[in-house]
């Protein structure tokens, strides 16, 4: 029997870590994991550098400038020797780009704005990440100490059995079972245990904490949760199709499809750039002979035919004006874009499938998710009347072992069944929160640190 008891306090201080002193409760909790998440800082000083990267592409509406200095020497056998400097400057402008830099900078505008949305619900998601590893390890403490409070009132009927067996009021087998249903219990008091270890370490990794360092956890579950959700199924249905981050990148997807077959569409039409360049040259300085050309420039990315064309006019001096054509063209050139267009249809028609798809799929989602959390919160009501019954009936049952009217093995089994009975009102609590939090990240609400503290007492928020 003393080894018994001696086993049960083993299992049970080896299944917590080893705390210091300092407690810890969720308010801390979710500062502390927060600082030492280093993913959401990187996450959001990338996107900074990604906003102000797209910023800088409207640089590319402007014309592209450049100067420039050559110079060149020559010696020619039997004839005077040849120098030339020249300082150049020229300005190139795209006239017409098939819309190609517009819908880069909108698509790149809906990126940036999706990955703010992103990082937002990370955040989110990590703050319900702490409270949940928190809430569980919560939860296995509360199963551990119901269990444990069982285990010992199991060993005391078997320490009075073993009195009523000496003296010939049971039989052996009568306590043989009372001996079966401590050793029962000692068993879930180690599992328990195990399962609590391994909450602490979940917990810890969150937090980016070394499980020796983790203080304990301040607070317990609230017997009386009830749920924290306040909307109508159809609010719920709203939200999820106003703030689901899903939803947003199918229609991102969309938007870039359409830009991509905007622009296949225009296949046939060339990009328009016109240039100017001036230059002033000579065999020393100060240089003198000025120059000056301009040049229009037609692109053709046609498929089967791709080319271009260009057309110039300048002078060189006073005395000497020039012009200039010129035409190419690469035979069956881009043969690989033959069927862009038709591609690129399919690729939005697809995209475009594909949000109506999931705004049908995630309205049933959500009603699913609605409908099951009222369920599970009328069987969590359910479950505390049974409760307050079960207690009314083992206080019955204490009394009518003491009369001898029952066995004490149907008085230890009810004991038993009761600590079952309050260790599921805790799991459905945990379960209902847990069911509302993700129906809350699928509708994109935040509101997980404000669920926490109804969830939680004592938690410090």
């Amino acid at each position: 029997m003393v080894g018994r008891v001696f086993l049960s306090i083993i299992f049970l201080v080896l299944s917590f870590p080893a705390h210091g002193v300092e407690s810890l409760n969720l308010s801390r909790a979710i500062e502390l994991g927060l600082e030492k998440n280093m993913d959401l800082e990187f996450a959001q000083k990338e996107n900074s550098i990604a906003f102000k990267n797209m910023r800088m592409k409207y640089r590319d509406y402007l014309p592209s400038v450049n100067v420039g200095y050559s110079m060149s020497d020559s010696v020619t056998y039997y004839a005077d020797d040849s120098h030339n400097r020249q300082i150049s400057a020229g300005i190139k402008q795209m006239i017409y780009d098939k819309g190609v830099l517009k819908s880069s900078i909108k698509i790149e505008k809906e990126r940036i704005e999706l990955e703010t949305i992103r990082n937002r619900i990370s955040l989110d998601s990590f703050i319900l990440s702490v409270i949940d590893t928190y809430k569980n390890v919560l939860e296995l403490e509360k199963e551990l100490d119901i269990t444990q409070q069982a285990r010992n009132l199991v060993a005391k009927q078997v320490e009075i059995g073993q009195t009523e067996l000496d003296i010939g009021e049971i039989t052996q087998f009568d306590y043989l079972e009372l001996e079966l249903a401590l050793s029962d219990m000692e068993i879930q008091v180690s599992q328990i245990s195990q399962r609590l270890t391994q909450a602490h370490l979940d917990f810890a990794d969150v937090m980016n904490i070394k499980p020796d360092e983790l203080p304990a956890l301040e607070g317990e579950l609230n017997y009386f949760y009830s749920g924290t959700l306040s909307g109508t199924e159809d609010f719920f249905v709203e939200q999820a199709l106003k703030n689901s981050l899903e939803l947003k990148e199918i229609i991102y997807s969309e938007h870039k499809a359409e830009a991509e077959y905007s622009i296949l569409k225009k296949k046939y039409l060339p990009s328009v750039s016109i240039s100017c360049n001036a230059a002033i040259s000579g065999a020393s300085f100060p240089l003198s002979e000025r120059s000056f050309s301009v040049e229009l420039d037609l692109d053709f990315d046609t498929p089967g035919l791709p080319g271009s064309i260009s057309a110039g006019l300048g002078k060189n001096s006073h005395e000497h004006r020039f012009r200039t054509f010129a035409a190419d063209a690469d035979i069956m050139g881009n043969s690989n874009m033959l069927y862009s267009e038709a591609g690129g249809k399919i690729t939005y028609d697809r995209a475009r499938w594909n949000r109506d798809k999931y705004v049908r799929e995630c309205s049933s989602e959500v009603t699913e998710r609605y409908r099951a959390i009222q369920v599970l919160a009328g069987n969590l009501e359910i479950a505390r009347r049974k409760i307050e019954l079960e207690e009314r009936k083992v206080g019955i049952e204490e009394l009518k072992v003491q009369l001898g009217e029952e066995k004490r093995i149907d008085y230890v089994e009810s004991q038993i069944e009761l600590a079952q009975s309050r260790i599921q009102v805790f799991q459905a609590i945990s379960e209902l929160y847990s069911q509302e939090m993700a129906l809350m990240k699928l509708c994109g609400l935040g509101g997980g640190a404000v669920s926490g503290k109804k969830l939680i007492q004592g938690s410090g928020l």
